[in-house]
């Protein structure tokens, strides 16, 4: 990274322009901001920002991953210093500023919500702590702050019974991850656990990469996910697949009745090291007592349940041992190309849904270049043409800037004709798509599964020209823009970019999707008709998404809860026709959904509407399968009963449960 206080004065600028724009506090952008940082990191998979401060309390952001039943908390302490040398914080400091989350997380647990306004998104993760305190496994607290901190080791406390780690994140570790965009390494030290693992050691002809065999401990595993947790299957294509299947019960089960018999039943886990280190044994063998860059590529199913099996069931771990292939790639070059394929082709246990999540594919570097040279047209009629920058990777912008403008007077130059306010990343590319092509819902599940099923559906759209899907990009981005701004300035509690995708989302739902994207893209400004619309219909969506008895962002994430306000009865402003929809236009052609969601949907259907009412009946009768999925069967016999496509979610439910189903004995026929 370069001088720490320029970085630090370039973000802070980033900060105070984007929140004056935004009419919103420093800080809380400051947390929306680090709340991104922290999901490119791998350190979460999505932060809701919910500021709250109380009587020794306070709360700034949230993730709870049901799956493995994990909540991460943000604190933040915001200096509003450029110069890191006088924004130091104190260790007494920190422990005060930990201890505050604490205390929120610990007084939630003894229904702190009710205390809390119902209208603050606080209340929301006060009650959904209440409600899984006996679910939580473990608690990660984010101490983010533009200061500078002491170096020290994550931290873990006990809070009645529930393991909570302390890490920190301040402006020096922030900007050095924004900076350069690598995430830091995992750096397992054996030494630690037990000494050097006895292995194995095979060297293909080609010098490409070496496999090392060995055995470890459960308990090994177990201590390692409880402090790394899901960034160890960054590489896994499989890190998205529920912690809840068939397999992973019988994992559970041998874990806690068999744990004699694992080794027999379980296939081991595969490892990638970026490079280890090793030592010569008394035996011959060859012992590792250092790896870096440690990712498991498969077998996060068996390393996951080893540790919920400790948590939940207290199940002993040190007798259990577990077979790892450990593989070191030795050309730097072929570890993009060779991990995946290792990773894809190593889980067969299941159906592998490869949802990539890379911005480095097709058609990202392709649109990242046509950024840089297709100007938008000045907005004031005049001649001053400006470029819209896709920063696909996280700082792209800086790194472009650094590398084509090493003068002062060529940063203005450069910062003139790239302005700050026209970047835009792929997690708003993939919100403002995904908001045109009618899925408010999707967008809800937070950047990283938003952005998985828009590169999907991107990767399928083969016909599109790239130039003029651009355009309609920066259209769509500035709708979301001006959106964001003027929802910022309405008097909600919270819940704001549920807010705006839901808006636009019922906006092009309601013009059948012929805003003309091309008039925006040549006037570069959103006609004050849709900004009269947005504005009246905000209000309405507020308090739509608010009628719930569910926690209000996992509401979002619902179908139902866009197709409800797809229910409510409303007309667009008259003269919107004639600012916005294309004269002469036909209803939007692109298809939203992804070819996976097809043919789940085509699946149920084939099976007509009697099988699933029968299936309905044949799981009731035997008492398979849960309520949910018995009713679930039903409720895709009555859709299909009335003609209507079901929904892709309760598709996806129903084949699993048809499947299910078939291992249990089911056939249509009999």
């Amino acid at each position: 990274m370069g001088d720490l206080k320029e970085a630090s004065e370039r973000f802070h600028s980033d900060i105070s322009t984007t929140a004056l724009e935004l009419d919103l506090l420093k800080e809380h952008k400051f947390v929306e901001d680090v709340g991104e940082i922290l999901v490119d990191a791998g350190e979460l998979e999505d932060c809701v920002r919910c500021s709250y401060q109380g009587r020794g309390t306070k709360v700034d952001g949230y993730f709870y991953d049901a799956e493995f039943d994990v909540l991460y908390l943000i604190v933040s302490h915001w200096i509003d210093e450029t110069d890191p040398a006088k924004s130091r914080v104190a260790p007494g400091e920190i422990d005060k500023i930990f201890k505050r989350c604490e205390n929120f997380f610990s007084r939630s647990l003894k229904q702190l919500f009710s205390k809390i306004e119902i209208a603050n998104e606080a209340h929301d993760l006060a009650h959904l702590i209440y409600e899984t305190k006996k679910e939580i496994t473990a608690v990660k607290i984010f101490l983010v702050t533009d200061g500078i901190c002491p170096k020290r080791h994550a931290e873990v406390v006990d809070i009645d019974g529930i393991e909570v780690t302390r890490v920190i994140w301040d402006i020096e570790r922030i900007l050095t991850f924004t900076e350069t965009g690598e995430r830091e390494p995992i750096i397992i030290d054996f030494t630690e656990n037990g000494g050097p693992i006895p292995c194995l050691v095979e060297n293909t002809e080609d010098k490409r990469y070496t496999v090392y065999l060995a055995y470890i401990t459960g308990q090994a595993l177990a201590d390692m996910y409880s402090r790394w947790g899901t960034r160890l299957l960054d590489m896994n294509v499989r890190v998205f697949l529920s912690a809840r299947g068939k397999v992973n019960k019988g994992i559970r089960e041998t874990i806690v009745n068999e744990p004699d018999m694992f080794c027999a039943y379980n296939n081991g886990i595969t490892v990638f090291a970026r490079e280890i280190d090793y030592t010569s044994l008394d035996n011959g063998l060859v012992g590792i007592s250092k790896a870096t860059g440690f990712q498991i590529v498969n077998g996060g199913q068996t390393v996951a349940s080893l540790y919920h099996a400790s948590k939940k069931q207290k199940a002993q771990l040190s007798q259990i041992s577990v077979q790892m292939k450990l593989i070191v790639v030795n050309n730097r070059d072929d570890i993009e190309k060779l991990v995946p394929r290792i990773s894809e082709y190593s889980n067969t246990q299941n159906k592998v849904s490869m949802a990539d999540l890379s911005a480095n594919d097709p058609p990202h570097p392709e649109l990242h270049e046509i950024s840089k040279r297709l100007k938008a047209p000045d907005p004031t009629g005049g001649s001053r043409q400006t470029y819209w920058f896709y920063e696909k990777a996280r700082g792209s912008y800086e790194e472009t800037k650094r590398l084509e403008a090493k003068t002062p007077a060529k940063r203005r130059e450069f910062e003139a004709l790239y302005p700050k306010k026209q970047r835009f990343d792929k997690s708003l590319f993939g919100k403002s798509w995904n908001t045109y092509l009618r899925k408010p819902h999707t967008v809800s599940l937070g950047a990283q599964k938003n952005f998985a099923n828009f590169n999907m559906w991107l990767k399928e759209q083969k016909e599109e020209d790239l130039n003029e899907f651009f355009k309609k990009t920066v259209a769509l981005v500035l709708l979301w823009k001006n959106a964001e701004r003027i929802v910022r300035k309405q008097p909600f509690e919270g819940y704001r970019h549920n807010i705006v995708t839901y808006t636009l989302a019922w906006i092009f739902e309601l013009s059948d999707s012929r805003i003309d994207l091309a008039k925006i893209w040549r006037e570069q400004v959103i006609h004050e008709k849709i900004n009269d619309a947005v504005e009246e219909m905000s209000l309405i969506v507020n308090e739509h998404i608010r009628k719930t008895d569910k926690n209000v962002t996992e509401w979002c994430k619902s179908e139902d809860c866009w197709k409800k306000l797809l229910d409510k009865d409303y007309q667009l402003p008259k003269g919107i026709e004639d600012a916005y929809i294309a004269p002469g236009s036909k209803i939007d052609v692109y298809d939203p959904r992804i070819r996976e969601e097809v043919e789940v949907i085509e699946f149920c259907k084939s099976k007509g509407s009697q099988a699933w009412w029968d299936l309905a009946k044949w799981l009731k009768d035997r008492q398979f399968l849960s309520a949910k999925a018995r009713s679930q069967c039903g409720n895709m016999g009555k859709a299909l009963g009335r003609g209507k496509d079901p929904s892709y979610f309760l598709s996806k439910a129903c084949k699993k449960a048809w499947e299910d189903a078939e291992v249990r004995g089911w056939s249509p026929n009999d």
